[in-house]
């Protein structure tokens, strides 16, 4: 399939054309954004003419969407993609002959009739359908391997707006932009096993979800494969009895009855995987099970707030603004005891479309007003506020307008722009982010989805990799022993599949610069930076808070962004 034609996939799908990992976000960002003398100048473009200029240029780079692409050739099925009107979108390398062989000869790139059949048979995906389950079609490839069908329901309708970066249909020869009508709602995956990787491990999130041993996984991965239970303990070195009884557990742990029935589950779960590039209603684990309770505060306007509340109830409060989905579960492992030897009770909101709060439109221009209804509520009466990485903009936001009770503001990692030259400070992925709200705080956001459904479309590999990397030498010991990688991973997870709506606006708040008048921040400010932090420069730092009239520079050595986590107790206390 050509990079074109690949494109043209996505934006029937999602309606974008880009390859989506960080590191190439990063790369063309730079790569169309500073080049200056190339692109007309921002403030002379209407926000819909600069995106189309990008998007042009985008397609002239005839790029492939190459974090996909690199997730289905590592599948383990076979896989070919249809639309709702059954006609092939995609398949992956390794589906070249079942791609040919499920073809009517005499009709190029349309289905034999008797699969399109037994298609239309089976159940599809309906919203009561939250599994969407694979189920086994009576149909066989050329080497008599099962096909099975997914039908994936998308939980998100885009009506006709009239705007060119969001509505497609034909394509464009010239750039291959698909424009006219939104993108389907149904989506058709024709699976078959690959049986040259015949014995690799199952997924180890759903592995973990089931609790299955690693005896249990080899049973089962032989079984999803076709073994019976002869081969399966030859292959094994086990007795007939022995995998009996493992696959009565597994039966027990699944909720399964059947072999069958285990089989779909598994498969189910496995290609579960690409659910999130359809936007499909299918949950996450959620983070924090077993811990502190989740609690709801409702505003006067109606608005429910989501929170935690970690620590001693009669601790010194602190409110935390941590930049992220999932933020109310943003505590490091051992805070109970570094909350107990503080005596500090931290009390982390979800804001608005970031976890279990719900978006509110409009936000974060209202968010002022309700953390201070918010802390009204609560009773606080002397508390303190810490912002972490870019919900730094925001607490820096709070603190500018918060009454006498807001006595000690601390900021961590922090990335904080009060006038447009702050910008030249920031680095990697935050320089031409911050670019592109300039030029187009909408084209802003279409981007910074499709990273967000990067990290989300290989979460379990990708995410805990990134984040690896972006730990400081300093704290990967401790981030190692602590399990802090895994934490954080499962943060995100928690909403990484929720609206996007809270963070994109955030992130576009973020990166627009405040223009505050910094001498009516006269609470003490705690300035917590790493050396190895990768988003903002030391000299920015030094450079940007020093119109603070009453703050301290905490300056530490192989630290990171992820600073919150790795020194939590020194900085609460």
């Amino acid at each position: 399939m050509s990079d074109s034609n690949f494109s043209s996939l996505i934006y029937r799908i999602i309606g974008k054309p880009e390859r989506w990992h960080d590191d190439y976000i990063v790369e063309m960002m730079r790569q169309y954004l500073d080049e200056t003398d190339a692109i007309d100048d921002p403030l002379n473009l209407l926000e819909l003419a600069a995106g189309d200029q990008i998007l042009s240029r985008l397609n002239q780079g005839n790029v492939a969407i190459n974090a996909f692409n690199t997730l289905l050739n590592k599948s383990r099925f076979q896989m070919i993609i249809l639309d709702e009107q059954l006609i092939p979108l995609y398949h992956n390398k390794i589906a070249n002959r079942l791609f040919e062989y499920v073809q009517d000869p005499h009709q190029p790139n349309t289905l034999k009739p008797q699969l399109i059949e037994l298609i239309k048979r089976a159940p599809d995906s309906q919203a009561a359908n939250k599994l969407n389950t694979m189920h086994a079609l009576d149909f066989t490839d050329e080497t008599g391997s099962q096909v099975y069908i997914r039908t994936i329901q998308s939980q998100i309708t885009r009506p006709v707006s009239g705007n060119a970066l969001h509505d497609f249909n034909a394509t464009d020869s010239d750039n291959g932009v698909v424009r006219g009508a939104a993108p389907p709602n149904l989506f058709h995956l024709l699976m078959v096993l690959d049986e040259r990787d015949e014995y690799v491990s199952l997924n180890s999130d759903m592995a973990a979800q089931y609790g299955l041993t690693g005896k249990e996984q080899s049973v089962v991965v032989h079984l999803i494969h076709g073994d019976n239970i002869k081969e399966i303990a030859s292959a094994l070195f086990v007795t007939e009895s022995t995998v009996r009884s493992h696959l009565k557990a597994i039966f027990r742990k699944t909720n399964t009855k059947s072999q069958g029935g285990l089989i779909s589950l598994i498969l189910t779960h496995e290609s579960q995987v690409l659910d999130s590039y359809f936007d499909s209603d299918i949950t996450t684990v959620v983070h924090g099970e077993g811990g502190p309770c989740d609690k709801t505060l409702t505003l006067s306007c109606g608005a429910n707030i989501a929170y935690r509340d970690y620590g001693p109830k009669d601790g010194r409060p602190l409110i935390v603004f941590h930049s992220g989905f999932g933020s109310r579960l943003a505590i490091p492992p051992g805070y109970e005891a570094m909350c107990e030897r503080t005596n500090r009770r931290i009390i982390v909101p979800d804001r608005p479309g970031l976890g279990k709060t719900p978006f509110v439109e409009g936000h974060p221009a209202q968010w002022n007003a309700q953390l201070t209804e918010f802390v009204d509520k609560l009773g606080l009466i002397d508390y303190h506020v810490l912002g972490s990485i870019i919900a730094c903009q925001m607490a820096m936001s709070y603190a500018a307008q918060a009454d006498e009770r807001l006595t000690r503001l601390i900021l961590t990692s922090p990335v904080y722009l009060n006038d447009d030259s702050d910008t030249e400070y920031l680095t990697e992925i935050l320089s031409p982010a911050a670019k592109y709200v300039k030029l187009s705080p909408q084209f802003a956001k279409e981007i910074y989805t499709l990273w967000l459904k990067a990290v989300t479309l290989n979460l379990d590999t990708h995410y805990p990799a990134m984040l690896a990397e972006s730990v400081g030498s300093a704290e990967r010991e401790l981030f190692e022993e602590k399990g802090v990688i895994q934490l954080l991973t499962d943060v995100f997870k928690e909403g990484a599949r929720q609206s996007l709506d809270g963070i994109l606006n955030e992130m576009v708040y973020c990166m627009t610069p405040l223009h505050l008048d910094l001498s009516k921040i006269t609470m003490p400010v705690d300035i917590w930076y790493g050396t190895e932090d990768k988003r903002i420069t030391r000299e920015g730092v030094e450079t940007i808070f020093k119109a603070l009239p009453n703050h301290r520079l905490h300056i530490q050595d192989g630290y990171s962004e992820h600073i919150y986590y790795a020194l939590f107790e020194q900085i609460i206390a």
